[in-house]
């Protein structure tokens, strides 16, 4: 299975890679320079999930709701951890992340 980064999310924390196509994603630390080791394995998901009026996002684990992941997208001037910037990231590294 090719996985391909369609949407990302940024967090506080993490980048957040969706594979819209194959209904995967997959976690990467955002002190994680070398993106050599992501935060979570490319994982299957229900439903990606954006609250309206928030930021914050619900990733569906599994159809009947009871396997949530929540977290919020980090923004300029970030109250949450009072962050300026978000990460670059290697597209190279990225890639290597994928698997068959």
């Amino acid at each position: 299975m090719e996985h391909r980064a369609t949407r990302i999310l940024e967090s506080c924390h993490s980048t957040w890679l969706f594979d819209d196509d194959n209904k995967t994603f997959c976690r990467v630390i955002k002190t994680d320079h070398s993106l050599s080791i992501a935060a979570s394995e490319w994982t299957e998901f229900c439903q990606l999930e954006f609250e309206q009026g928030t930021d914050s996002f619900v990733v569906w684990l599994n159809e009947d709701g009871t396997r949530r992941l929540r977290s919020w997208r980090h923004l300029d001037h970030c109250d949450s951890c009072g962050g300026e910037a978000t990460t670059e990231l290697d597209l190279t590294a990225i890639a290597s992340l994928k698997t068959d």
